[in-house]
């Protein structure tokens, strides 16, 4: 049956209008409640605007009427990605691969659950079957070259990030994906070329926005050691992040006490920062880069408000730090010692809040954070100095394993 306002709800679609096109969808259907297709646009249009349950119920309604469509088992494979629930995501893209072996975006799906569970043969493995369907697939090309980095075959990821500029060359997504890679492989000065044609491309792309302002963090040295080390680690399986995060441990325990044993206690010092900034490099990256990225003049157009609130928050936290142990040390200021553990310590909970995108866990850090502090301030009315140093400093030793919870 011929509908009006579907035809206009493809055409808006298309157009990208997509929340004009919900209502267009709305009224096809209001029209024919037989309409498969306005159905199964309104799930699609629901999955773009992140209404995930509204989304599903309509594609569990059309299984029940089409429990054979292939495209009906992807959506709800896409669906079920969004909502971070892979295994249920594998599942029904799997269905849909057996129903319909031709399609490659099928197998480009299946490709990136591959990846982010980092079994990267099977990825491979997927999406090289993809691009056997069809060789200029841009969805596998990008996710091939992401999967070649990931196992180190360069010159193959190099091949294949010049296939998808030869075929895209004014893609924003392959752009940014290229950027990407490009960051992955240490090659930030191409890494942000491509995030700049990109965000030409599209300048509301958030994903190359990202990208962009990764990059420019990365000029700085210890940011850009520690993204090489972000990156190594997450090639890493669970079991083998472990393994060497509890040898490091090991190795730094043998050597600070070989150092201290043979009188060379200070040069166990920048020992011991250097492993603080590893094993604390997790909560004050983001924050300390963007205080940085807050003084430089490109950089910080790209910080959004609350990078730019974490940023200030830091620098403000370290330079009152830093002020305290002076009055500690210069003065005597026996008060500076603590409010300088306090205000060193809350950079672990505080600043890092304003960068968690669900409500609970940020307010959770920021009312941590803030309650570090107010114990340092009326902690000495009640107790004595020492006894307030040593709980603010349990506290953030407490929250380093209790606030990845709800992330």
């Amino acid at each position: 049956m011929e509908s009006v306002h579907k035809d206009r709800g493809i055409q808006l679609f298309e157009l990208g209008r997509i929340k004009d096109a919900i209502d267009y969808f709305k009224k096809a259907i209001s029209e024919d409640h037989q309409d498969w297709t306005s159905k199964f646009y309104l799930a699609i249009c629901y999955l773009n605007e992140k209404q995930l349950e509204e989304a599903e119920k309509i594609t569990e309604r059309l299984l029940e009427d089409t429990p054979n469509d292939a495209n009906v088992f992807y959506l709800k494979a896409k669906i079920k990605l969004q909502k971070d629930e892979y295994d249920a995501s594998r599942k029904f893209i799997d269905m849909a691969i057996a129903i319909n072996p031709y399609d490659a975006d099928y197998f480009g799906h299946k490709a990136g659950l591959l990846l982010q569970k980092k079994k990267f043969e099977e990825g491979l493995e997927a999406v090289n079957e993809g691009l056997r369907i069809d060789a200029k697939n841009a969805y596998c090309l990008n996710l091939r070259a992401q999967i070649l980095t990931k196992l180190n075959r360069i010159p193959e990821a190099d091949q294949t990030v010049e296939d998808i500029l030869y075929d895209n060359p004014e893609d924003s997504y392959s752009h940014a994906n290229i950027g990407w890679v490009q960051l992955e492989n240490g090659n930030h000065k191409k890494a942000l070329d491509h995030f700049k044609q990109a965000l030409q491309f599209d300048p509301n792309f958030e994903y190359a926005r990202e990208g962009m302002t990764t990059a420019l963090k990365s000029k700085n040295f210890i940011y850009r050691w520690y993204l090489k080390y972000s990156f190594w680690m997450a090639k890493q399986s669970s079991k083998n992040q472990w393994v060497f995060i509890i040898g490091l441990y090991i190795a730094y325990r043998v050597a600070v006490k070989l150092l201290d044993s043979a009188g060379l206690s200070y040069v166990a010092i920048p020992l011991i920062i250097a492993y603080l900034l590893f094993a604390l490099g997790g909560w004050i990256m983001e924050p300390l880069s963007n205080t940085i990225l807050n003084f430089d003049k490109y950089g910080k157009f790209l910080l959004d408000k609350n990078e730019k609130r974490s940023g200030f928050i830091f620098g403000s936290l370290a330079l009152l730090g830093i002020i305290s142990i002076t009055l500690f040390y210069a003065f005597g200021f026996p008060y500076g010692l603590t409010l300088a553990i306090a205000f060193i310590c809350t950079l672990i909970p505080l600043p890092g809040a304003f960068l968690i995108t669900k409500k609970k866990p940020r307010v959770f850090g920021i009312a941590y954070g803030s309650t570090m502090l107010a114990i340092a301030f009326i902690g000495p009315l009640f107790t004595t100095l020492m006894i307030t140093q040593l709980i603010i400093f349990f506290m953030m030793v407490g929250y380093t394993w209790i606030g990845n919870i709800g992330k």
